[in-house]
């Protein structure tokens, strides 16, 4: 297959079959809804035609799937997290579900994702929150790994799957996910360029690592309802090539009126401080939690040449221009 033929759908059913001991069958019979289509028959009245499952499930071009093929999301990883603990030969607990969702061959959904115009970072992230998430169990991790896994595979829509996940963490197991502790983390790949027109400069972020910078910009719109930086930001526009400890949604910027550039916390877990590129003066933006007391939050003027760093694992210099 090109590329372009490797589906978000088709990624789900060879990691079920290849590293799950799931038959296609089987996970059509899991995931596919038994409401009727336009022709009278259900998705679920066709699990025993393996060409219909291959050729209008599996192999399904992006945008030809909607949510009338399917069941529940949520409700279909539950049904295959519990075939892939109950299978009768080598049954998976709950840390071997997470390797094989978080861990490498889980990669090939990142790439199918992104050959379709999705953000594998946002993927990513929600993978890294779950796996850390120590007030859940594994097998509990596990449930929350495949609900998202599951929606991003039915849906292309990573910010749709996270928002499943997510909801499904707290309404479920009582509670959401945290932050990560700071750490110091690898830069992810990034792929890019910009192009200069007539239209307003946007503002650019870019990662910096032991003074290197390393990868191609994450543009901001120069809007005044802004974008957000975080590990799980869901707005349009959001930039989530971040490290583990930047909180889900960390910080905002925005451009007002008159052209000027503004930061402000989100309420981060692990704090936001701005670099002058002028001066070296450092400015606080957003303390860490615990540490505000005689603190009160306030935007704070971001130029051209500053550095953001949120947390310890991610530094930001600021550029502008143009996106492709």
């Amino acid at each position: 297959m090109t590329p372009t033929e490797i589906t978000p759908v088709s990624v789900l059913f060879d990691l079920a079959k290849r590293q799950c001991g799931v038959s296609h069958k089987e996970l059509a019979t899991m995931l596919l809804s038994g409401r009727p289509l336009s022709d009278g028959r259900s998705p679920q009245s066709r699990v025993d035609d393996r060409t219909w499952v291959s050729r209008f499930i599996v192999h399904a071009p992006v945008g030809t799937l909607t949510d009338r093929y399917f069941c529940d999301y949520t409700v279909g990883a539950l049904r295959l997290a519990a075939r892939m603990k109950s299978r009768s030969k080598r049954a998976l607990s709950g840390e071997a579900i997470l390797d094989i969702v978080c861990g490498e061959a889980g990669r090939a959904m990142d790439d199918a994702l992104r050959v379709h115009g999705q953000n594998p970072a946002l993927y990513r992230n929600m993978l890294a929150r779950i796996a850390c998430e120590g007030s859940l169990s594994a097998d509990e991790r596990a449930e929350v790994a495949l609900v998202l896994l599951v929606t991003a595979a039915c849906t292309a829509d990573v910010r749709r799957a996270v928002a499943e996940a997510r909801d499904f963490a707290d309404t479920a197991h009582g509670g959401g996910l945290v932050t990560p502790p700071p750490t110091l983390v690898s830069a992810a790949a990034y792929a890019g360029s910009a192009a200069a027109d007539d239209s307003p400069r946007w503002l650019g972020l870019l990662r910096v690592m032991n003074g290197l910078v390393t990868g191609a910009p994450q543009w901001l719109e120069p809007t005044v309802t802004g974008s957000e930086i975080g590990a799980l930001a869901l707005t349009e526009g959001a930039a989530n090539e971040v490290g583990p400890d930047v909180s889900g949604a960390h910080a905002r910027i925005w451009c007002d009126e008159t052209g000027a550039w503004w930061v402000e916390g989100l309420d981060s877990r692990h704090g936001t401080v701005l670099v002058s590129g002028v001066s070296g003066e450092e400015t606080v933006v957003e303390p860490p939690r615990g540490q505000r007391e005689g603190w009160h939050p306030a935007p704070i003027p971001l130029a051209v040449g500053d550095q953001l760093r949120l947390a310890a694992s991610t530094t930001f210099l600021v550029i502008e221009g143009y996106p492709c």
